[in-house]
Protein backbone atom coordinates (compact mmCIF):
# COMPACT_ATOMS: atom_id res chain seq x y z
CA UNK A 1 0.00 0.00 0.00
CA UNK A 2 0.95 3.56 -0.91
CA UNK A 3 0.20 6.42 1.83
CA UNK A 4 -1.00 9.74 0.94
CA UNK A 5 2.00 11.87 1.04
CA UNK A 6 3.93 9.37 -1.65
CA UNK A 7 0.96 9.38 -3.41
CA UNK A 8 0.36 13.12 -3.71
CA UNK A 9 4.26 13.18 -4.40
CA UNK A 10 3.94 10.81 -7.12
CA UNK A 11 1.09 11.60 -9.02
CA UNK A 12 2.34 13.96 -10.88
CA UNK A 13 5.35 12.29 -12.06
CA UNK A 14 2.68 9.34 -12.91
CA UNK A 15 0.76 11.26 -14.73
CA UNK A 16 3.73 13.09 -16.56
CA UNK A 17 5.36 9.47 -17.31
CA UNK A 18 1.64 8.43 -18.47
CA UNK A 19 1.28 10.61 -21.14
CA UNK A 20 4.59 10.00 -22.39
CA UNK A 21 3.65 6.21 -22.88
CA UNK A 22 0.35 7.30 -24.52
CA UNK A 23 2.50 9.59 -27.22
CA UNK A 24 5.01 7.00 -27.94
CA UNK A 25 2.38 4.25 -28.47
CA UNK A 26 0.24 6.68 -30.42
CA UNK A 27 2.78 7.41 -33.01
CA UNK A 28 4.25 4.14 -33.19
CA UNK A 29 1.51 1.25 -32.74
CA UNK A 30 -1.01 0.09 -35.10
CA UNK A 31 -4.96 0.99 -35.35
CA UNK A 32 -7.37 -1.45 -34.00
CA UNK A 33 -8.68 -4.27 -36.56
CA UNK A 34 -12.15 -4.90 -37.19
CA UNK A 35 -13.13 -6.69 -34.55
CA UNK A 36 -11.11 -4.77 -32.08
CA UNK A 37 -13.26 -1.37 -33.37
CA UNK A 38 -16.14 -3.26 -32.80
CA UNK A 39 -15.40 -4.70 -29.82
CA UNK A 40 -14.57 -0.91 -28.33
CA UNK A 41 -17.15 0.40 -29.54
CA UNK A 42 -19.26 -1.97 -27.80
CA UNK A 43 -17.45 -1.35 -24.23
CA UNK A 44 -18.16 2.21 -25.03
CA UNK A 45 -14.92 3.99 -26.22
CA UNK A 46 -16.23 6.97 -28.02
CA UNK A 47 -12.92 7.81 -29.99
CA UNK A 48 -12.20 4.44 -31.60
CA UNK A 49 -10.44 5.67 -34.72
CA UNK A 50 -7.72 7.06 -32.25
CA UNK A 51 -7.11 3.94 -30.25
CA UNK A 52 -3.35 2.57 -30.86
CA UNK A 53 -2.04 -0.87 -29.85
CA UNK A 54 2.00 -2.02 -29.14
CA UNK A 55 2.86 -5.23 -28.83
CA UNK A 56 5.86 -5.78 -26.42
CA UNK A 57 7.46 -8.06 -24.96
CA UNK A 58 7.25 -6.76 -21.23
CA UNK A 59 4.99 -4.14 -20.31
CA UNK A 60 7.07 -1.26 -18.90
CA UNK A 61 8.06 0.38 -15.56
CA UNK A 62 9.03 3.99 -15.57
CA UNK A 63 12.56 4.93 -15.12
CA UNK A 64 11.85 6.94 -11.84
CA UNK A 65 12.89 4.66 -9.19
CA UNK A 66 10.35 5.43 -6.55
CA UNK A 67 7.39 5.91 -9.19
CA UNK A 68 8.42 2.05 -10.42
CA UNK A 69 8.53 1.13 -7.21
CA UNK A 70 5.37 2.52 -5.88
CA UNK A 71 3.66 0.66 -9.30
CA UNK A 72 5.32 -2.50 -8.19
CA UNK A 73 4.30 -2.27 -4.59
CA UNK A 74 0.94 -1.33 -5.77
CA UNK A 75 0.84 -3.93 -7.84
CA UNK A 76 0.08 -1.97 -11.31
CA UNK A 77 2.80 -2.77 -13.32
CA UNK A 78 4.32 -6.25 -12.31
CA UNK A 79 6.53 -8.96 -14.27
CA UNK A 80 3.32 -10.70 -14.66
CA UNK A 81 1.14 -7.89 -16.10
CA UNK A 82 -0.03 -8.78 -19.55
CA UNK A 83 -1.20 -5.64 -20.63
CA UNK A 84 -1.90 -1.61 -19.74
CA UNK A 85 -4.14 0.75 -21.20
CA UNK A 86 -3.05 4.75 -20.98
CA UNK A 87 -5.48 7.22 -22.43
CA UNK A 88 -6.05 5.89 -25.81
CA UNK A 89 -2.93 3.54 -25.81
CA UNK A 90 -2.96 0.10 -25.07
CA UNK A 91 0.04 -1.98 -24.65
CA UNK A 92 -0.34 -5.97 -24.65
CA UNK A 93 2.65 -8.36 -23.85
CA UNK A 94 3.74 -10.63 -27.09
CA UNK A 95 2.52 -13.88 -25.25
CA UNK A 96 -0.98 -12.79 -24.83
CA UNK A 97 -1.86 -11.09 -27.76
CA UNK A 98 -4.71 -13.36 -28.77
CA UNK A 99 -6.45 -13.14 -25.02
CA UNK A 100 -9.60 -11.19 -26.24
CA UNK A 101 -10.72 -10.91 -22.61
CA UNK A 102 -7.77 -8.96 -21.65
CA UNK A 103 -7.89 -6.72 -24.57
CA UNK A 104 -11.71 -6.02 -23.66
CA UNK A 105 -10.69 -5.03 -20.42
CA UNK A 106 -8.24 -2.50 -22.11
CA UNK A 107 -10.66 -1.26 -24.07
CA UNK A 108 -12.96 -0.66 -21.18
CA UNK A 109 -9.72 1.08 -18.95
CA UNK A 110 -9.73 3.29 -22.80
CA UNK A 111 -13.80 4.17 -21.99
CA UNK A 112 -13.32 5.05 -18.79
CA UNK A 113 -10.33 7.46 -19.51
CA UNK A 114 -12.49 9.07 -22.26
CA UNK A 115 -15.38 9.13 -18.88
CA UNK A 116 -12.87 10.87 -16.95
CA UNK A 117 -12.19 14.05 -19.87
CA UNK A 118 -8.21 12.79 -19.95
CA UNK A 119 -4.95 10.94 -18.05
CA UNK A 120 -4.95 13.07 -15.51
CA UNK A 121 -8.41 12.33 -14.20
CA UNK A 122 -8.63 9.23 -14.90
CA UNK A 123 -4.98 8.53 -13.39
CA UNK A 124 -5.84 10.23 -9.97
CA UNK A 125 -9.08 8.69 -9.58
CA UNK A 126 -7.50 5.04 -10.63
CA UNK A 127 -4.39 5.18 -8.94
CA UNK A 128 -6.19 6.47 -5.51
CA UNK A 129 -8.46 3.49 -5.79
CA UNK A 130 -4.97 1.50 -5.12
CA UNK A 131 -3.66 3.39 -2.35
CA UNK A 132 -5.66 1.68 0.24
CA UNK A 133 -5.87 -1.78 -1.47
CA UNK A 134 -3.52 -4.96 -0.39
CA UNK A 135 -4.54 -6.27 -3.82
CA UNK A 136 -4.55 -5.22 -7.48
CA UNK A 137 -8.49 -6.96 -7.66
CA UNK A 138 -9.89 -3.68 -5.89
CA UNK A 139 -11.44 -0.89 -7.07
CA UNK A 140 -14.40 0.19 -9.11
CA UNK A 141 -12.64 0.85 -12.43
CA UNK A 142 -10.32 -2.52 -12.07
CA UNK A 143 -13.72 -4.22 -11.42
CA UNK A 144 -16.19 -2.51 -13.79
CA UNK A 145 -13.12 -3.41 -16.56
CA UNK A 146 -13.14 -7.27 -15.34
CA UNK A 147 -17.06 -7.64 -15.56
CA UNK A 148 -17.31 -5.79 -18.61
CA UNK A 149 -14.61 -8.15 -20.69
CA UNK A 150 -15.90 -11.50 -19.06
CA UNK A 151 -19.37 -10.46 -19.93
CA UNK A 152 -18.31 -9.82 -23.71
CA UNK A 153 -15.80 -12.08 -24.12
CA UNK A 154 -18.31 -14.95 -22.90
CA UNK A 155 -20.93 -13.03 -25.01
CA UNK A 156 -19.08 -13.53 -28.79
Amino acid sequence: MINQETFNRLLPAACDWAKAQEEFILARGVPLGARQAEDAAKVGVRDVGRVRVLIVEKIPLPEDVDLAEAAKRAGIITDASRGMAIGHAIIIRADCWGDRELFLHQLMHVAQCERCDGIDTYLREYLSQRTSCAEFTCGPFEEEARRVAREHAAAA
